[in-house]
């Protein structure tokens, strides 16, 4: 290990390796590094590089923070990002670090993974990145939960059409379709999200599901949410929602399905 030395910068990514760790976690370039498990982080990349390493030997998780577009987030992580690095100056760094100072941070135990997906509305699906106990002891339940309403409306459908057959069809169907969306249920959901549209946008952990809201949308002020306690945002007028619709679809990488934030 390396030793505790301070520097007067932070790490910011430079470019980010195809099939990296980092690239799941869908990090971008200028992504500054801030801290971890809430402190501040002046220690530099060699460290850094290490203590992700060690990380992941003792399959143990941490709290990254991350600064994006002047906005903080937080991100569960297990190893090392894969990055290339840059350093900020010292005016970035004192500059973030009297922002740092302000943000409310939370233990590891307290936050919650979550995944953001969207299309090129703006119209974002947030999924919790755990296994729901409702989508094994009853799928319609945990549909209702996830506010699928058509896939609930073909599920109580083929259910009808299995019960009227036969019962003991109608049972094995339901046993069968109760395992599988409990071991199954995070790419369900994924899969649900891309059929409307929808792909991978950035990964997050925040205390609720609102929480994840506001972090979204202070990075995408247009961003919008089926249910959600925040306000909608204001809608330009058609000529200018086209121009931003094609940039949006330059702005998708397909071959990764994730759109930029």
């Amino acid at each position: 290990m390396s030793e505790n030395k301070e520097n007067n910068f932070l790490i910011k990514i430079d470019k980010i390796r195809k099939g990296s760790y980092a690239s799941s976690l869908m990090l971008k370039p200028d992504d500054v590094i801030v801290a971890i498990n809430n402190d501040f982080y002046i220690y530099g990349e060699k460290r850094l590089t290490e203590e992700l390493r060690e990380l992941k030997k003792d399959n143990q998780k941490a709290i990254l923070t991350v600064l994006r577009d002047n906005v903080f987030f937080d991100i569960i992580i297990t190893g090392s990002l894969g990055c290339k690095f840059l350093t900020t100056n010292v005016e970035e760094t004192e500059n973030i670090k009297k922002s740092f100072s302000s943000k409310e941070n939370f233990d590891l135990d307290q936050l919650k993974d979550y995944v953001a997906m969207r299309d090129v509305y703006r119209r974002y699906d947030i999924h919790e990145n755990s296994k729901a106990l409702s989508a094994g002891l009853f799928p319609p339940l945990w549909l209702s939960y996830s506010k699928k309403w058509w896939v609930l409306f073909l599920f109580l459908n083929m259910s009808g059409l299995l019960l009227a057959v036969n019962v003991y069809m109608f049972l094995l169907g339901w046993v069968l379709t109760s395992l599988y969306c409990y071991q199954a249920q995070l790419n369900l959901l994924y899969s649900f999200s891309m059929l409307e549209g929808k792909v991978f946008s950035m990964k997050l952990a925040a205390k609720s599901m609102d929480e994840a809201h506001k972090i979204i949308r202070m990075l995408d002020p247009k961003s919008r949410f089926m249910y959600s306690r925040l306000e909608d945002p204001i809608i330009e007028d058609d000529s200018k929602k086209e121009v931003e619709t094609k940039e949006e679809n330059q702005n998708i990488v397909s071959e990764n399905k994730e759109a930029l934030v």
